[in-house]
C-alpha cells in the first residue's frame, strides 16, 4: 500500500517523526497497520478523519479503548468540569470511591479493585497478588496470550507452527532468566493443565488466561473449560486470574464473567473501562486482597487513581449500563460477520468468523474457527491483508490482524455505510 494510495500528508508527517521519534511511531505494532503510518488529526463518534481530511468509519476503536466513540459528549464534559478542580493529586477524591462502586456494583463476584494506569500495569499487578496470597513464584500462561509487553509475561506469544511448546522469548532484549518462572501450555486443552499441576502444582501461584483469545484470534472457550480451569486452581490453591483488559465492559457490562457466568479469583481490565482514557483495574473478592491490607505486598504508582481518567471511567460505565446497549453492539457485529461471510461464500474463499458481536476475529482461507493461537496460524492472513487495504480505500478503517471491535455508536449510518463495501473489497482481494 502506497503513501499515495493512504494519505500524501501521512507520508510526510511520517518522514518527519523519523527523523526525531525513534521508529517513527510510539508503538511498534503501528508501523505496519499502513505504510506509511495512518495518522489521524480528529475523530468522531464511530469516525476517524486523517491528515488529508478522508473519513472512514472506524472498527479499530484505537486498538479496543473506544467502546462508547470518540469526542463522547458525556466524557469531554466530566473531564472539563475534573481538569478545572485539578490533574492528579496523588490523594485519595471522592470519584475513586464512586467509581469503585460502579464496577463492584456492575461485575459478579468483585467485591473489591485496585486501579492502575494500563494493562501490562494491571497484570504485574495481579501476579504479584498471587504470588503474596500463595507464596509460590511460577505462573502460568497459555500461547497466544497477550498480558502486557513485560518480560516475565511476553512470552511464547507469537511461536512459529513448528517452534517448540516451551516457554520462549518473542522479541530481543528479554533474558531467559526474567521469564523464568513462566510456565506455558497450549490453550483450551484442559489434560495438558491436569498433567502440569499433577506434576508442578504445588509450584504456581497462579494462571493467566483470556477467557476469549482476543489477541490471537477471538478463539472461544471449549465448552466446559474455563469452569474446570478454575476449578483446578482451587484444588491446587492457584489463584485464577482471568486477563479482561479487552473483555471487561466490552462482551457484556459484566465482562467475560457475566457472559460465561464464572468467577475466578481475579479479573483484569482495561481498554473499555475508561474509554479512551489511561485506566486499569484489578477486581475480586475481597478477601484476594488482604495481602495488601496486612502489608504482605503492596500496590503503588504515582498515577493510580488519577482524578480526570477515573471520572472518564465513570462516564463510560454510565453509557455501557443503558439498557439496550450490548444487544445494539451484538446485533450491529452479527451483521458485518454475516456481511462478510455472505461475501467470503460468492467468491469462493474459505471463511470463518470467531468472538462475539462487540469483538470478533475474520479468519480466511479455513472453514472452521480457530480454538487455539496454532490453529489460528491457518488462517490466510496475506488474502486478509488484501481483503483490509480494498476496505481502507472504500472508507472502512480495520486492524491488520483481522480483528474487528464493535462500539456504542456503530449505528445502523455505519452499517448502511460498511455493508455495501464489503462484498467488492472481498472480489477486489481475489483478484
Amino acid at each position: 500500500m502506497t503513501s499515495a494510495e493512504i494519505s500524501a500528508r501521512s507520508s510526510e508527517l511520517y518522514d518527519r517523526a523519523c527523523r526525531c521519534l525513534a521508529t517513527g511511531v510510539s508503538s511498534s505494532l503501528r508501523r505496519h497497520v499502513t505504510s506509511p503510518p495512518l495518522y489521524i488529526e480528529h475523530a468522531d463518534g464511530p469516525y476517524f478523519f486523517d491528515e488529508d481530511g478522508v473519513c472512514r468509519a472506524d472498527y479499530t476503536l484505537g486498538w479496543g479503548p473506544l467502546i462508547v466513540g470518540s469526542n463522547h459528549a458525556g466524557i469531554n464534559a466530566a473531564v472539563a468540569r475534573q481538569l478545572e478542580k485539578g490533574y492528579t493529586y496523588g490523594c485519595q477524591h471522592t470519584a475513586e470511591i464512586e467509581l469503585a462502586e460502579l464496577i463492584v456494583d456492575s461485575v459478579p463476584g468483585v467485591e473489591q479493585v485496585i486501579f492502575s494506569n494500563t494493562g501490562t500495569e494491571a497484570i504485574q499487578a495481579a501476579i504479584r497478588i498471587a504470588r503474596a496470597h500463595t507464596g509460590r513464584d511460577k505462573i502460568l500462561k497459555f500461547e497466544g496470550h497477550y498480558h502486557g509487553w513485560l518480560n516475565n509475561v511476553l512470552v511464547s506469544y507469537r511461536p512459529k507452527q513448528d517452534d517448540t511448546t516451551l516457554p520462549q522469548a518473542t522479541c530481543g532484549g528479554q533474558p531467559a532468566s526474567e521469564f523464568a518462572d513462566t510456565l506455558v501450555l497450549p490453550w483450551n486443552d484442559i489434560q495438558a493443565v491436569k498433567k502440569l499441576f499433577a506434576e508442578r502444582g504445588s509450584e504456581i501461584s497462579g494462571v493467566l488466561t483470556e477467557p476469549i483469545l482476543a489477541n490471537s484470534g477471538s478463539c472461544m472457550p471449549k465448552p466446559g473449560y474455563l469452569e474446570e480451569l478454575i476449578s483446578l486452581c482451587r484444588e491446587y490453591n492457584i489463584v485464577s486470574i482471568f486477563d479482561e483488559v479487552i473483555t471487561g465492559f466490552r462482551v457484556a457490562l459484566g465482562g467475560a464473567r457475566e457472559l460465561f457466568g464464572l468467577q475466578p479469583d481475579l479479573s483484569v481490565y482495561g481498554k473499555a473501562l475508561a474509554g479512551g482514557f489511561t485506566m486499569s483495574a484489578v477486581g475480586g473478592a475481597a478477601e484476594m486482597f488482604e495481602v495488601l491490607r496486612d502489608g504482605r505486598t503492596i500496590h503503588s504508582g504515582t498515577y493510580n487513581g488519577t482524578s480526570f481518567n477515573i471520572v472518564a471511567a465513570i462516564e463510560t460505565i454510565r453509557e455501557l449500563r443503558k439498557p439496550g446497549t450490548y444487544q445494539r453492539m451484538e446485533e450491529h457485529g452479527l451483521a458485518v460477520r454475516d456481511a462478510i461471510l455472505a461475501a467470503a461464500s460468492k467468491w469462493d474463499v474459505p471463511a470463518a468468523i470467531s468472538g462475539v458481536g462487540s469483538v470478533f476475529s475474520v479468519h480466511l482461507g479455513v472453514e472452521e474457527p480457530p480454538r487455539s493461537y496454532r490453529e489460528m496460524l491457518n488462517s490466510d492472513m496475506s488474502l486478509y491483508g488484501k481483503f483490509r487495504q480494498a476496505m481502507l480505500q472504500r472508507g472502512v478503517q480495520l486492524l491488520p490482524d483481522a480483528r474487528w471491535y464493535v462500539g456504542t455508536q456503530h449505528d445502523d449510518e455505519v452499517l448502511a455505510r460498511v455493508l455495501p463495501v464489503i462484498e467488492p473489497s472481498m472480489k477486489e482481494a481475489t483478484q
